[in-house]
């Protein structure tokens, strides 16, 4: 289907209305009518019933006579044989922060749909670069050639003690180029979020050439890479076959391939990037992530060089993965003075246990489920945090020694709806505390450093003081932390 390109803004729900157009017919039924009740010829001056766009996101059509508008959730486009029809931002779901092509149909998604017919204006749809993506472009500025098709790569989704069978998923914002015979590059881009790609490249008749998926986002809006142990992009590629050839070029990795599970990783990135971004992270940091299966490095962030280590068998361990990357946007955009070492949720210092807690926050919000797993053959282990409480003592002080389950336990009782505990919060309201105010903590309470009193600190900074009943509940009573409900954003009653 080919449309009219639009410039659009997301709006909110439709609404529909009928009114008479300006001219309208005799309440007499005077005029050429065939019967009273007919409505006039040109009752809707000129408004056709199949509809026409009258702005990016309005459509009106003539229905019985009379002219009806609606406004569009997402767009108003206009196919080829000239009727009009609404899309909802639902179509944004599989496109991603650089577009997709459909044939010379460009789909973008910057904070609202836009769907364009690039051919209508003697254009074609092709890839640019990492910052823009895909667009409308002259036909001689890219090769003459084309390819395009689907990545995917199968996804085990995990549970407590259950890592599920193999699914195909689209590679998100993955990779993807063409090699020649001698494996030069002929052309590079990205991924949409269905996983579908279109490539413009020269090439001589005849020629050899295929398509390889590599464990790297190119987007400027999710700047990733999945390295094995030597430092290479994992790589997946397709049989060779001619150049010029139009049939699609699919690729699907395996989880049974020994490099798999690099895309799982990946896509853990794209989706922690995205998070960032929806909590209003403008500019991202590239992360480079090192995995390969049988690896044995244990599973760790490196801020030096902005490096996650995973160990060989965390491939599939979303939440591992989502913890280290917890530890990256600790590092990058809020703050921590976790000493290191070992630590296995036992009471330890309140710098470590606020470091390795509050980055399984970070994989707890994300994935909206109370528990931290980590599979491995047999089944591995699992912490739950909802319902499990690993509570200080009232009697410690507010320099103790505590748990790192408790400061992921408590955080994500400030981040879920009341139920199972007394405060009513959001990601928003947590998150507010964790990129906000603990980069820049007002005082340096508790033990030196960043710890839980900071983060508890921050919130009544952030959020003000109408939540001291709940939060001394969940504090007080659930938790058995004496905090003292005293820091720079004043004195709870």
């Amino acid at each position: 289907m080919r449309l009219a390109i639009l410039a659009l803004l997301l709006t909110g729900g439709a609404a529909c209305s009928a009114q008479k157009a300006p001219g309208g017919g005799d309440d007499d039924g005077g005029g050429d009518d065939t019967s009273p009740d007919a409505p006039p010829a040109d009752a809707c001056a000129g408004v056709p019933a199949e509809g026409t766009c009258t702005s990016a996101t309005d459509l009106v059509r003539c229905v019985d006579g009379a002219v009806q508008t609606e406004a569009c959730t997402g767009a108003c486009i206009t196919a080829a044989t000239g009727a009009a029809s609404c899309v909802g931002i639902e179509v944004c779901a599989g496109v991603g922060p650089l577009g997709r092509c459909d044939g010379d149909t460009l789909t973008r998604c910057d904070g609202g749909v836009a769907i364009g017919d690039c051919a209508a204006a003697g254009k074609t749809c092709a890839y640019t670069d990492d910052a823009v993506g895909y667009a409308c472009v002259a036909p001689a500025s890219v090769g003459k050639l084309r390819v395009a098709g689907t990545i995917r790569w199968e996804d085990r989704k995990l549970e407590p003690g259950v890592l599920g069978p193999p699914e195909p998923v689209p590679a998100r914002g993955g990779m993807v180029a063409l090699l020649d015979g001698a494996d030069a590059t002929l052309a590079t881009v990205s991924a949409a979020d269905d996983g579908t790609y279109v490539m413009h490249y020269d090439a001589p008749a005849g020629a050899q050439v295929r398509v390889v998926m590599y464990s790297r986002s190119r987007a400027t809006a999710r700047p990733a890479r999945v390295r094995d142990a030597q430092g290479y992009l994992h790589a997946f590629g397709g049989a060779p076959f001619a150049a010029g050839a139009t049939a699609p070029q699919d690729l699907l990795v395996k989880a049974s391939a020994t490099n798999g599970a690099a895309w799982n990783v990946l896509d853990n990135a794209v989706t922690a990037m995205d998070w960032l971004k929806a909590r209003g992270v403008a500019t991202l940091v590239p992360v480079y992530m090192y995995w390969q299966l049988g690896a044995r490095t244990g599973s760790y962030y490196q801020g030096a060089d902005n490096s996650l280590h995973l160990d060989g068998d965390d491939g599939y361990d979303d939440v591992v993965a989502l913890h280290e990357l917890g530890h990256y946007m600790q590092d990058e955009y809020s703050a921590s003075d976790n000493p290191g070492g070992a630590h296995d949720g036992s009471p330890a210092d309140p710098r470590l246990a606020w470091g390795e807690g509050s980055a399984t926050w970070v994989a707890l919000a994300i994935r909206n489920v109370p528990y931290y797993i980590d599979y491995s053959a047999g089944g591995g282990w699992w912490v739950e945090l909802e319902n499990r409480v690993h509570a200080a003592s009232m009697a410690g002080g507010m320099s103790q020694n505590i748990s790192e389950w408790m400061v992921a336990e408590l955080m994500f009782d400030t981040t879920d709806p009341a139920g199972e505990d007394s405060v009513d919060g959001s990601v928003e309201e947590t998150g507010k505390v964790f990129f906000d105010y603990i980069p820049r903590p007002a005082a340096a309470r508790g033990r030196p450093g960043i710890d839980l009193v900071e983060f508890l600190d921050g919130w009544f900074v952030e959020h003000g003081l109408a939540s001291c009943a709940v939060m001394r509940e969940l504090v007080h009573g659930k938790y058995k932390f004496p905090y003292d409900f005293k820091g720079p954003g004043g004195v709870c009653p």
